[in-house]
């Protein structure tokens, strides 16, 4: 019988009871017998009352012992179905303290927390939480264990939840994601043409037996396939990849190459591109690929990183690589470029160098302009910063008000389809004077001539499109190649021989860094064109305000650290004041890197010029927010001199740690 069934009966029971009682104290006030059988009737009453007490006694005990037990009974069910979850509630008043929490919570951290306040629960056992009740949700580690919290302020309840199991799938799954890389021998068909077959062999077998240590290591998850000489394929996971990281591929860009012939004392280095985060293989091995060019298009002897949801990140780079003097590339762009031109669905030629150009910078923009006027093309200069040496150059040839430098807006206006875009001197928009250079351009109808590191990507521009040889001394240097290699319309006046060895003199600071025997060569070639070298060196003498100026500049020289000085000023002066103090401050021996900080005339920017002397100051002025050459570098900010001081001293002090592109 059920408890409703019984209930049924006791209240049935009562009833007929409580109608007997009713009945008999009727009959007893109107029946006029013998006493007797009003005493009997009266005890009748008292004993039927006196059941139908307890029967509702009974009856109302048992149903509230029967809710009491539901009660309890559900209340322990949820309590073990959310603690059998590794689920937790703290339940807490207005003033913050804890008034009530599940089992779960006894048990995981602490049983006598009851009255404590919610601060003082997490100050405990989750240190690193601040202002818990301001989040609504939120994560910590307890005893080797991962939580997951919920607040709920309007409810008073906190809900904590053990998630370590999760976790460690998640952890698991993304160190076990594919990692594609691929590595190349930095200049191998250079050391093709200078070594022997044993030599080549031994540099092959060196770089094998590096990464065969990887290999054999149980603690890194790698394999690799040479598919070609000086080419392998890599292929690992995120967990080996992260412990390469924390290395920041010291061990893996060192080689012990002390049995290897290398000429002049150049060590061998490698470039290697990896792709993470993308879920396509093929994808992978693509980004790899360019990832791997990047690196060798920022100088060789480094790491490049690509990742589908974080920028490129950059390690080594700690010397520059032995230049090559194959022309092979530099003769097939010269061809294409030449092609461009001859054809008759390339109507006009617009050339960029970058903002606030210098004599390297005009000068191979002119000449590019020069060889397409030689093929009766239309053709533009769009540049109108300049600094003060290459403004008073233009000036003296009285060039500043000829329509061959043409405005911004002008320039997008006659871009489209049939303009041939020619970037010198830089490989992004974005530092010329026109940030859309290439708009309405096509693709394929875009050339790069550089020979700064690359910071960013460049793939609005076709390979075959780009030449950029961070060996190069110049863009002057490698555009006077360009014209070499032309079979026709390739004669240049006396001038513009000249624009381009003024360009030479600069970047190579008069033969005296970042000089190569292509640099001499195009040098030699530019002189028998009529160039003159004197009238270069001219040009970039000082006067005396400068030296009074560039010796303000210099009086707060610090060294940062050994062999590294930085000096800064609030004095407006021109861009190339700047180079020109950062040169100075390499004359004096023992000096490996020198930065010079001041603001640009007539704007609220502060530039930074850095130089080195066998040290790469690139990935310094990377740091805050520029970039440029292993030995040449610049960068321009909107911060405050101190802060953007501060930056350049922490970038200087961490220069031996990992490259990042922040720009």
């Amino acid at each position: 019988m059920t408890n409703k069934q019984k209930m049924i009966i006791w209240i049935l029971s009562s009833l007929v009871a409580l109608s007997l009682a009713i009945f008999f104290t009727v009959f007893t006030f109107y029946s006029q017998n013998l006493i007797v059988f009003r005493i009997l009737a009266f005890l009748t009453i008292l004993a039927f009352l006196s059941i139908f007490i307890v029967v509702v006694y009974f009856a109302i005990n048992n149903f509230a012992k029967s809710r009491d037990l539901v009660k309890k009974s559900f209340n322990n069910y949820i309590e073990d179905i959310i603690t059998n979850n590794n689920f937790g509630i703290i339940i807490f008043d207005s003033s913050e303290k804890i008034l009530w929490m599940s089992n779960f919570i006894r048990a995981r951290f602490s049983k006598k927390v009851i009255g404590s306040s919610i601060k003082e629960f997490f100050d405990e056992f989750a240190p690193n939480v601040k202002n818990a009740l301001y989040k609504s949700s939120f994560n910590f580690e307890f005893n080797n264990l991962e939580y997951e919290v919920q607040v709920w302020p309007l409810k008073n309840t906190i809900s904590i939840r053990d998630v370590t199991y999760e976790s460690n799938i998640i952890k698991e799954s993304k160190q076990q994601k594919i990692v594609i890389g691929e590595i190349e021998i930095d200049n191998f068909q250079l050391y093709q043409s200078i070594l022997s077959e044993e030599q080549l062999f031994n540099i092959n077998k060196c770089i094998i037996n590096s990464i065969e240590k990887y290999v054999k290591d149980p603690e890194y998850n790698l394999f690799y396939r040479q598919y070609t000489n000086g080419k392998y394929v890599i292929i690992c996971n995120e967990l080996t990849l992260e412990k390469l990281l924390e290395d920041q591929f010291r061990s893996f860009l060192s080689f012990n190459d002390s049995d290897i012939f290398m000429r002049d004392n150049n060590r061998l280095s490698i470039s290697a591109g990896f792709a993470r985060g993308w879920p396509s293989l093929n994808l992978k091995i693509e980004q790899a690929k360019k990832a791997l060019l990047q690196a060798q298009n920022r100088g060789g002897d480094q790491v490049a990183i690509f990742s589908n949801d974080s920028v490129p990140i950059y390690f080594g780079s700690s010397s520059e690589i032995m230049a090559d003097n194959n022309r092979t590339e530099i003769k097939l762009i010269a061809h294409l470029f030449e092609k461009k031109l001859q054809s008759s669905d390339i109507q006009n030629v617009i050339i960029y160098g970058h903002s606030l150009s210098d004599l390297d910078a005009v000068g191979s923009a002119y000449a590019i302009y020069k060889i397409a006027k030689n093929y009766g093309k239309r053709a533009n200069i769009c540049n109108y910063t300049f600094d003060s040496t290459a403004d008073k150059f233009l000036r003296s040839q009285n060039l500043l008000k000829s329509d061959i430098f043409i405005k911004s807006h002008l320039a997008n206006k006659i871009t489209n389809e049939h303009t041939l875009v020619v970037f010198v001197d830089n490989s992004n928009p974005n530092r010329t004077d026109n940030k859309d250079a290439i708009l309405n351009a096509k693709a394929e109808n875009i050339f790069i001539f550089d020979h700064h590191r690359v910071g960013e990507s460049v793939d609005f521009c076709p390979r075959s499109n780009r030449y950029i040889d961070p060996n190069a001394s110049s863009a002057c240097e490698i555009v006077t190649e360009l014209i070499t290699f032309m079979n026709t319309n390739n004669k240049i006046s006396a001038n513009t021989a000249q624009f381009l060895l003024n360009g030479i003199y600069l970047d190579t600071a008069q033969f005296t860094k970042s000089v190569t025997p292509r640099a001499f060569s195009a040098s030699s070639w530019l002189e028998s064109k009529g160039a003159r070298g004197s009238l270069s060196s001219e040009l970039l003498k000082i006067d005396e305000k400068t030296a009074k100026i560039v010796q303000d500049l210099l009086k707060n020289v610090q060294e940062i650290k050994k062999g590294y000085y930085l000096a800064y000023s609030n004095i407006e002066v021109e861009n190339d004041i700047i180079s020109i103090a950062a040169n100075e401050i390499l004359k004096i021996s023992g000096r490996h890197a020198s930065f010079v900080v001041a603001k640009l005339s007539s704007t609220n920017k502060y530039k930074l010029s850095a130089r080195g002397m066998n040290t790469n100051v690139q990935v310094i002025c990377e740091a805050v927010g520029g970039g440029g050459h292993f030995s040449t570098a610049a960068a321009v900010t909107n911060e405050p001199l101190d802060v953007f001081v501060d930056n350049i001293k922490q970038a200087i002090v961490g220069s031996l740690r990992d490259e990042s592109n922040i720009d």
